[in-house]
């Protein structure tokens, strides 16, 4: 709950005008403002402050902000002159007219916070709004209110609210929902509000003013040098203190000895911050309150409508004209050129013997600093000859400096240049180090320059470094490592190892090498985060490990076994002990926090490349170098919160419309798209907090979605689920209390149990009757197939007894006459026949022997038409015709395209004798005249067409075709069949009979066959 000042019952004099004269008040007071701000610009004196503002422009309804309190669910409710939002720390929602029942005005003037979550509010127009449960709704008559009268209200610690109506004071009474007057507000009194929000009551009564404040009711004497009439307004503050404010625009404290009036602003500690006494200055002429703050370095003073503090220590204050701010402590300090500093871009940082912070910084040159102040600076004019690119302290106290302009030393205070032999250092020098037996190393752009008494040794990748570009460098007990623009190189006895990404590094690319409080090994790198060397191989450690960032500038660890690390981005610390337990498989992920711009540093992006990049100050405080000046932080000062997140659900929408808050949503069909908004309710870094979110019954596992704060889902298959979101803080603490809610998707109707046990049940029939019909139809084809093959014998034994009874009857015979004749011939061998004689016999003979050989070619033909075979398929149709035409009375035209090739040899008999058949019927049972027979070919298919004028098949007939009578039809089918093809039969007594076949062509050459 948002609190505002408890109350304080004075114990004594609390202001300097109740023991001095006007004049000494005023030259104490501007003493004291004098005194404090001179304070403020001391970083020991005072702590400094940091605030984040809100106005129209950030999303707040309007930036006169005349309510402000957090109800017990977490949430902070803004009231304002155009409508009251509730705040969750990143997004306001607001609430008014526009679109909330209930409210009536927009315009509100006042509210405070009644049991629960319950908030109650005035209006500009006297109205006044009770929100509870979810629902904003209108007190008037029904509540014993007159509508439009409330010019004011107040609470106390108890969560009793009283309002002013018509000049009355009226208590809130829960247990009968009525406002019911107050005792000593009588008939003869006219309370008018108090003229600070929401502190309560006054009215004056001959010469006393009777104030009720916050619950609290005193009577003070009015002095006798104020003349009747001329009082203005009264104000009091939560410890009880009471002004007294004139018309001519002088105010005066109440409750001492003796009132004095002054024009001049008065002021008043602010207690209840803890940390420091914040200044409250009350202006004169219209009881305007101004809170001053430390902020940067100077008071920073902000206009004041109400004041609180949230459960995690923010203050929050609520301004006119303004907007809203958060006022939070800065545990870390900026150091820049306001304070003495050479310059604010800073590089090199080091950490001398005796404590004292020695920084370079562009173009300015190097500063001295001993707790916390800038000592001295030297610049070019005390002789450093350019930008200070590394320092080190050698064994013997002096300061090496290296510069763009060369190497330099500090010796008693004296900038002077080194010996000879250090001119002949190649580059620009990024780091310098001393060897324990007192070698000198320079680390440059063009490699590493080693300086033993007299002797210059240069190394470079060719010699075995990993990297010309040497930026870092760590002696390690008899080893020697070094880093850079390249890779990382250990000379170890007078070895060279070199490591690359290749090898497991990190990155390339090393900005420090560091080792920890157990003496392992660690690298920072400039886009791969960090790497921890242990048993012979590197652990990698990035963003996608859990690190803030990738960039490693410099590693510092405190005494709490806390990593902090500077880079582009602010500075974040890692645990070590957690690190270890990820690299150890213990853990998957580390946990970051990170420190910027709003924690109090000069500027987010740190530098780093030139060694050192930061150091460890006295005290255990950390100097991390900037853009913008020296970042310094205290880690035992740092003020977490420990409570886990409150998480809650904001807006449910179904369809983007928005949903009434309950324990469950349910989508009808039709409805596809649902869109969750939830929060976590913590003000301090609210802009750091992690989100997670599952849908039960449907996501496997959570979903990690990083700061969104909205869940999207569509399309959902019908169920039962729970939605649950989680959250978890910037310190790695999570929400032990997830919200959640339960979504229900109704299955469309052709989804519920009722209908698919009917479609199944429908299915079931549906198989059965199409089972049943599938069975018939088989058993039909299966009667057909058993009729075609009884037709097919008897149709054989009848061709059979045909072919026997011709050859018996005709052809028999007639052999046997020839075997006569030629016997009468032999017989006659012994008598004398005369050649007439002989010539008849022979020609006897041959007669009969053409008869037979004709008789044998009809039969023949009747068995395979010769035709066919000599002439192909066309031409033996068009003879048949003829033969048909010659034999009947019926005329047979034809109209055949060539379809010779379109089957094979052995197929064409069916073809052929397909049309004898149906010529055969058109003869024997059609009684036509004429009949067509034609055919075409288009693309793959063959059509054949036999047409008569006859009378058409009889229903009777008709049911033969199916196969139920006659052979005829019946064989055509199976031939049909056999062809893959077709056949169509159209019959009426006025047009004839039209037999169509189809069948597909086969192509030359292929050896498929029809089956």
């Amino acid at each position: 709950m948002l609190h505002p000042f408890q109350r304080q019952t004075p114990t004594g004099t609390h202001s300097v005008h109740d023991i001095l004269n006007s004049k000494r008040s005023v030259i104490r007071c501007e003493l004291f403002l004098l005194l404090s701000f001179l304070a403020c610009l001391s970083q020991q004196a005072f702590g400094q402050f940091r605030y984040t503002q809100w106005t129209a422009d950030s999303g707040l309804p309007q930036s006169s902000v005349r309510g402000l309190t957090q109800t017990p669910d977490g949430f902070l409710w803004v009231a304002t002159l155009n409508g009251v939002a509730r705040f969750d720390g990143i997004h306001f929602q607001v609430f008014d007219k526009s679109n909330t029942p209930g409210i009536t005005s927009n315009r509100f003037v006042g509210m405070v916070s009644g049991e629960g979550n319950d908030l109650w509010l005035t209006s500009e127009d006297g109205g006044l709004i009770c929100f509870h449960n979810g629902t904003f709704r209108t007190i008037a008559e029904a509540a014993g209110i007159q509508q439009h009268t409330v010019l004011g209200i107040t609470r106390d610690d108890a969560a009793h609210i009283w309002v002013q109506s018509n000049g009355a004071v009226l208590r809130w009474n829960s247990l009968t929902e009525h406002f019911e007057r107050e005792s000593f507000s009588t008939k003869n009194l006219s309370f008018r509000s108090l003229w600070w929000i929401g502190t309560g009551f006054w009215a004056q009564r001959d010469k006393q003013i009777i104030c009720f404040n916050r619950g609290h009711l005193r009577t003070f004497a009015i002095p006798s040098s104020i003349p009747s009439g001329q009082i203005r307004a009264i104000a009091a503050n939560a410890y009880g203190d009471v002004w007294l404010g004139t018309k001519d625009g002088r105010i005066g404290k109440l409750g001492g000895k003796a009132v004095t009036l002054t024009a001049r602003s008065d002021t008043f500690a602010l207690h209840a911050v803890g940390l420091a006494d914040w200044t409250i200055k009350v202006s004169a002429r219209r009881f305007q309150r101004s809170l001053q703050v430390p902020v940067d370095g100077v008071i920073k003073e902000i206009p004041m409508n109400v004041i609180g503090f949230d459960n995690e220590g923010n203050t929050w204050v609520g301004s006119e004209g303004e907007g809203l701010f958060r006022i939070q402590k800065q545990f870390i300090t900026a150091l820049t050129s306001n304070q003495g500093l050479a310059s604010n871009n800073v590089y090199p940082v080091l950490r001398s013997k005796n404590g004292d912070i020695w920084a370079g910084s562009w173009p300015g040159g190097l500063s001295q600093i001993r707790d916390g102040h800038v000592l001295r600076t030297f610049r070019s004019t005390q002789g450093v000859p350019g930008l200070v690119t590394s320092l080190m302290e050698d064994r013997d106290g002096n300061l090496w400096i290296g510069t763009h302009g060369g190497v330099r030393k500090l010796v008693n205070g004296r900038i002077m240049p080194p010996p000879m032999i250090y001119h002949g250092i190649r580059a620009v020098p990024q780091v310098i180090d001393q060897t324990a037996d007192g070698a000198m190393l320079f680390g440059t752009p063009e490699g590493l320059d080693i300086i033993r008494g007299s002797s210059l040794r240069h190394l470079t990748a060719a010699d075995g470094l990993a990297a010309d570009d040497v930026r870092v460098i760590l002696e390690n007990g008899d080893d020697l490592w070094i880093g850079g623009y390249g890779g990382l190189t250990r000379l170890h006895q007078g070895q060279l190892t070199r490591w690359t990404e290749k090898e497991g590094l990190p990155s390339n690319n090393i900005r420090c090498i560091v080792k920890d409080s157990s003496g392992a090994l660690w690298v920072g790198t400039y886009d791969g985060g960090i790497g921890w060397f242990h048993n012979g191989r590197w652990f990698p450690f990035n963003k996608d490990n859990g690190l803030f960032d990738n960039g490693a500038f410099q590693i510092l660890e405190d005494e709490r076994g806390w990593f902090w690390i500077s880079s582009n981005r602010g500075i974040f610390r890692v645990s070590l002990a957690q690190l270890r337990a990820v690299a150890e498989k213990r853990e998957k992920l580390v946990t970051s926090i990170s420190y910027g711009r709003t924690d109090g540093m000069p500027s987010a992006e740190c530098n780093g490349g030139l060694w050192p990049a930061g150091a460890k100050g006295p005290n255990g405080t950390l100097w991390f170098p900037t853009q913008m000046g020296l970042a310094v932080l205290d880690p035992h000062k740092i003020r977490l919160v420990n409570e886990p997140p409150k998480v809650a659900l904001k807006n449910i929408y179904i369809n983007h419309e928005p949903q009434p808050a309950s324990g469950s949503v349910t989508l009808r069909p039709g409805q596809t798209d649902l869109q969750i908004d939830y929060t976590a309710l913590s003000f301090t870094n609210p802009e750091q907090i992690t989100f997670r979110y599952r849908l039960k019954g449907l996501d496997k596992d959570w979903q990690q979605v990083g700061l969104r704060r909205t869940a999207y889902y569509t399309h959902l298959p019908p169920g039962d689920y729970t939605f649950e979101a989680a959250a978890e803080t910037n310190a790695g603490i999570r929400s032990t209390h997830n919200a959640w809610i339960r979504v229900i998707i109704a299955p469309p109707f052709y989804r519920r149990w009722w209908f698919i046990a009917l479609m199944l049940l429908l299915t079931f029939c549906t198989v059965s009757s199409l089972w049943s019909i599938r069975v018939k139809q088989l058993q039909q084809v299966q009667l057909r197939q058993q009729s075609f093959s009884r037709d097919l014998i008897a149709s054989q034994e009848g061709e059979r007894r045909r072919i026997a009874a011709e050859l018996h009857d005709s052809l028999g015979q007639r052999l046997i006459v020839i075997n006569n004749l030629a016997l009468l011939l032999l017989r006659a061998k012994g008598k004398v026949r005369s050649e007439e004689e002989k010539r008849k016999t022979i020609e006897e003979i041959s007669g009969e022997a053409s008869a037979a050989i004709e008789e044998t070619r009809v039969i023949s033909y009747a068995l395979r038409p010769f035709q066919l075979d000599r002439l192909g398929l066309t031409r033996a149709i068009q003879a048949l015709c003829t033969t048909v035409t010659r034999a009947s009375d019926v005329i047979v035209r034809t109209d055949l395209e060539d379809i010779d090739d379109v089957l094979p040899e052995d197929l064409r008999i069916n073809v052929y004798r397909i049309v004898q058949e149906g010529l055969n019927n058109i003869v024997k049972h059609s009684g036509a005249t004429q009949a067509i027979v034609s055919s075409s070919r288009e693309q793959e298919i063959v059509t054949l067409n036999i047409r008569d004028n006859g009378r058409g098949i009889v229903t009777q007939s008709r049911v033969a075709l199916t196969g139920q009578g006659g052979f005829g039809i019946t064989g055509m089918r199976e031939r049909i069949t056999s062809l893959n093809g077709s056949l169509r039969v159209e019959s009426s007594a006025a047009a004839g009979t039209l037999l169509t076949i189809q069948f597909p062509i086969a192509h030359s050459g292929s050896n498929e066959r029809c089956h």
